[in-house]
Formats: C-alpha cells, structure tokens, sequence
C-alpha cells in the first residue's frame, strides 16, 4: 500500500513538472493548458508570461478573468528559445498557436474594463518549453 502510494505520488510529481499532464507535447490542447495556468497566476497577482506590455508599463492591477475567444495555428517564434545557445535549426518546425484572449480588469471607476489582446504560444521541441509572447 505504502509502495503504491510513493508511485503514485511521484507520477503526479512528473506530471507537474511536465507542464502539460495528459495532453500530447506541444499540441494545441497543451498550449491551451500552459495559457491558463499562466494566466491563473496572473490573476493571483504572481509573475506570470502572459502578463500584457500595456500592464506592466501602467502597473495595472491584476485582471479579474480573460476568455479565450480563439486559437489557430501559428507560425513559431524565432525568438523562442534561450539566448544562451544558438537558435536550433528547426525552429520553424515547431508548433505555435495564436491566442486571441479578451482581459477583464476593474476600472478605477469600478467597472468592467474589457482589452483583446493576441498572444503567440510556440512549443521549443529542443528545450521542451512554451514560449509566450504577446503579438502586436
């Protein structure tokens, strides 16, 4: 019993570090899975990649929620990946998603105050990591 609850606790373990429990590496179904749980973080007020430029420049408060309102495919980021090595050669055949998320925040007014922003997820196979990065 002891045996088996140490095994199951250290598969659960792998799957957080994973980032992306049961759905394949770097599909859509993923990327989404990355994108809400970045943005949760945002939400409770840690750092978080999905964090907006126009947030951080104005120092705006957390948002309260965000909806999704699509996603399709996308062409990868040649700047996803991590500056200390050089850009793998198939960067280009990595997968990537475009976001297309509707942010809620409270107006200093207090009410709600409602921004589209697009976001690009792209999947470095080398690194086994999302990158995100807002799209202007």
């Amino acid at each position: 019993m002891q045996r088996l609850m140490i095994l199951s606790l250290a598969l659960l373990c792998l799957s957080l570090i994973s980032g992306c429990g049961t759905d394949p590496i770097g599909s859509q179904a993923a990327a989404q899975t990355h994108f809400d749980s970045e943005f949760q973080k945002w939400i409770a007020g840690q750092e978080s990649e999905v964090t907006t430029m126009d947030s951080r420049i104005k120092s705006l408060q957390a948002p309260i929620s965000y909806d999704i309102r699509s996603i399709t495919s996308d062409e990868p980021d040649p700047l996803a990946f991590d500056r200390s090595s050089e850009l793998p050669e198939n960067w280009k055949e990595w997968p990537a998603y475009k976001f297309n998320v509707a942010i809620e925040w409270k107006s200093e007014a207090g009410t709600p105050l409602e921004k589209v922003t697009t976001y690009r997820l792209t999947w470095n196979s080398y690194e086994h990591k999302w990158y995100v990065a807002e799209r202007f």
